[in-house]
This record gives structure tokens, C-alpha cells and sequence, in this order.
């Protein structure tokens, strides 16, 4: 029972380290599309992304919406599937005009390399409740 004890404080402890990242990342994506940043947003994608998305692109995207001035992040959601574990963050995003909408954003959890935004256009117009 202990040994079990033992590796549930472990994986409690992972997955904190995992969500800590997670969201630093997260935020360090948004920041920069706020600052109009968006090469270095754009390095910030998971993989399943780029494939098939070009920065120009993302740019296009990005610049088509209206400037981001502030953004909160939600308490994320975890979710796995055959393409891995996500933390799924809902986020309002307030833009310079005062609108404001609730986004899913999702993260890719790697157990080799930080973690990675999958932010897509077809995701990012996913509603989630507040």
C-alpha cells in the first residue's frame, strides 16, 4: 500500500510540473500574438500543426482577428487520445475593442520536450464554458 501511495504523490507531482509548463507556455504564446510577435508564436506550435500550416498563414490568421489586448486562462482540462495528452485551457480573450470571447486552447504534453501549443483555426474557434 505504501509503494502505492508512494507513486500516486508521484504522478500528482508530474502532472503539477506538467500543467506549471503547460501554462507557461500557453501564456508565452499569447503574449507574443498580443505583441504582434508572431514568428516567434509561431515556433511556440506543436507539430500536428505546422504540418500543412505555414507561418504565413498563422500570420494571415492572427492579423484577420481583431488585437488581443488581455487574456485569463481557465483551469485546464486533461485529455488523452491515441495522439497523446493535451492540457485543454479554456481562455477569454479580450480584444483592444472591449469583445471578449471564451476559446479552448489545447497544449501537447511530451514526456522528451517541453510542451507546444496546438493552436489551429478550426481550435480556436472551439466555445468552452467559463
Amino acid at each position: 500500500m505504501a509503494a502505492g501511495y508512494g507513486w500516486g504523490l508521484y504522478v500528482d507531482r508530474r502532472q503539477a510540473v506538467e500543467a506549471a509548463e503547460a501554462q507557461t507556455v500557453l501564456v508565452a504564446y499569447l503574449e507574443r500574438v498580443r505583441n504582434e510577435d508572431f514568428h516567434r508564436a509561431y515556433l511556440l506550435l506543436c507539430s500536428d500543426v505546422l504540418e500543412g500550416y505555414s507561418e504565413a498563414e498563422h500570420e494571415e490568421f492572427l492579423r484577420s482577428r481583431p488585437p488581443l489586448a488581455r487574456f485569463r486562462l481557465g483551469e485546464p482540462e486533461r485529455r488523452s487520445s491515441l495522439d497523446g495528452t493535451f492540457l485543454v485551457y479554456g481562455v477569454r480573450l479580450t480584444s483592444t475593442d472591449g469583445a471578449s470571447q471564451v476559446s479552448g486552447f489545447a497544449v501537447a504534453l511530451y514526456s522528451d520536450r517541453d510542451p507546444l501549443v496546438c493552436d489551429a483555426s478550426d481550435w480556436r474557434s472551439e466555445r468552452v464554458s467559463d
